[in-house]
């Protein structure tokens, strides 16, 4: 029997030891990086949708260089500085394999501190409603949940519900907050000395957008391009002198690394909202819940320049980015990565927190092409013109790049200066791909159209086109296929292309041209009929 106990007893301390020896590891403090890498993915969801400045909706992944002194044997490194979006289980430690890992949550805050002080003595200082005086007595926070309830020597009261000023002293910073984002990981058992790591890791709040600025030459044969990236961070950390990459594609993102746990805590960590905190004035049978908390208010957005960096501000500044050569030392680098596309910016940048940076990523300085008026007959007739530019991206016609997706903007040299024209929104784009961005409707162009009906269903079809321009335009209408009328008889020749067919035509200066042709109305293949 004694044997039996002895063995137990052996057995508890065997458990108990790892324990202990866990909770006693010594805590190594990594304060911020040495380095920093930021590649930002593109949100594919939001389409031909802005940039949501307050959130973000892709990630960023960030790599961290850092040199830290470990002890030997088991040891917990804690990583300040991280990004607060940070999806702890996509970390990765390079430099000594970690054991375990977490994402310290708790910020240091008014409600952190609240929540860690909750049925502890603290000191309250308060304007004394009948002198004026500042004054300070013990209390004890007792609730925190709806409203902030202490005990005072005058008995239990809610704070922040005078109208006077009301402030929580606390004695210590409680060791389980943190004034910056922290991850922490426990090391496996290692030698210990100077050690330089690499932390990996995804977070959440980032996003990045592209914006193509051209410049149509006066014959409309050609353009002047400048590509634009634009990095939106809408997390809490800056990173300082970051080497800083966008990728473009689309980006099969696994449930893994999609986490917003740490979303509220953020939040409530920012501001503990005081005017919630009291009952509703008045009588007790006043029904109410007295006045609604007002939000918090929004973060303020930047837009981040670094020196050496080219920002557009005005005309001027614009076009001698365009020509001048210091543009072309700061143009980000494409890079094949897979499927996908790299861009690299070849200088220092500083991922500021809660701000957008423009960084230029493409100087085409004459891109062959043809600008193009079109329009598409419909049911109801032929649409309003639309003046597009087309080209194709190759080499020969001066691209040959990919074109990540993005808002495309449109100007034009006359003799009144450099006007606006239009702007148009493109998908990614190949090379090799042809290209069309339509801008704006077309001006002194008009289309009209002439029909008789000629049997049941059946109608005759006279297009009239109308150049006022003084110089000759390169006119398309599309005939769509299956759109409920078949078209027939055409009195010129039409290209087939996919899902339609095109009638192309150059209109002389100030002259017009027409079409003639029949159209039928469609059976559906279900037997209804068609309203009209």
């Amino acid at each position: 029997m004694r044997r039996l106990g002895l063995v137990w007893a052996l057995l508890i301390l065997l458990l108990w030891v790892p324990v202990a020896a866990r909770a006693q590891s010594p805590v190594v403090i990594s304060a911020a990086p040495d380095k920093v890498a930021v590649t930002l993915y593109r949100d594919p969801k939001r389409g031909e949708g802005d940039i949501d400045r307050d959130n973000p909706g892709s990630f960023a992944l960030v790599a961290e260089t850092r040199t830290v002194t470990l002890p030997p044997g088991v040891a917990v490194i804690r990583f300040e500085g991280v990004a607060s979006g940070i999806v702890p289980q996509s970390a990765i430690l390079f430099g000594t394999p970690p054991r375990e890992r977490n994402r310290d949550a708790a910020l240091l805050s008014q409600k952190g501190l609240v929540d860690a002080f909750t049925g502890q003595r603290v000191i309250l200082r308060r304007t004394d409603p009948a002198s004026g005086r500042t004054l300070e007595e013990s209390a004890t926070i007792r609730s925190a949940a709806d409203r902030l309830v202490v005990t005072t020597p005058r008995g239990v009261e809610a704070l922040y519900c005078s109208g006077l000023r009301q402030t929580l002293l606390y004695p210590e910073a409680p060791p389980t907050l943190s004034a910056k984002p922290v991850l922490s990981m426990t090391t496996r058992d290692q030698p210990g000395g100077s050690v330089t790591i690499t932390l990996a890791y995804i977070a959440t709040g980032f996003d990045w957008d592209a914006t193509y600025v051209a410049t149509l030459a006066s014959d409309g044969q050609s353009l002047d391009l400048l590509g634009w990236l634009t990095l939106a961070s809408a997390d809490e950390t800056s990173f300082a002198d970051a080497t800083a990459s966008a990728v473009a594609g689309r980006v099969n993102r696994s449930k893994d690394s999609r986490d917003d746990t740490g979303e509220n805590a953020r939040q409530e960590a920012q501001y503990l909202n005081r005017f919630s905190d009291c009952w509703p004035a008045g009588k007790t049978s006043d029904v109410g819940n007295g006045p609604p908390a007002p939000p918090p208010p929004p973060p303020p957005m930047a837009i981040m320049m670094d020196a050496g960096e080219i920002v557009v501000t005005s005309q001027r500044r614009q076009e001698a980015v365009q020509s001048a050569p210091l543009a072309l030392s700061v143009v980000a680098k494409a890079e094949n990565l897979g499927d996908l596309k790299l861009y690299g910016i070849p200088v220092p940048v500083t991922v500021a927190a809660r701000s957008q940076k423009q960084v230029a990523f493409l100087v085409k300085d004459e891109v062959k092409g043809s600008l193009i008026y079109r329009s598409q007959m419909s049911w109801d007739g032929p649409g309003d013109p639309q003046m597009l530019f087309r080209f194709h991206n190759g080499k020969e016609e001066g691209m040959g790049d990919p074109l990540p997706a993005g808002r495309a903007i449109l100007y034009q040299d006359s003799p009144w200066g450099r006007m606006y024209v239009g702007e148009s929104m493109t998908g990614d784009k190949a090379v090799d791909e042809e290209v069309e961005w339509p801008f704006a409707r077309a001006s002194n162009l008009t289309v009209e159209e002439e029909k008789a009906e000629d049997g049941k269903d059946h109608l005759r079809h006279t297009v009239i086109v109308r150049n006022a321009n003084p110089f000759a335009v390169r006119f398309e209408m599309d005939f769509p296929l299956n759109d409920g009328r078949i078209f027939s008889g055409f009195s010129g020749r039409l290209t087939a292309k996919p899902g339609k067919r095109v009638w192309v035509m150059t209109v002389p200066a100030n002259g017009e041209v027409r079409l003639r042709f029949q159209s039928t109305a469609q059976e559906p293949a279900t037997g209804y009929q068609r309203s009209r």
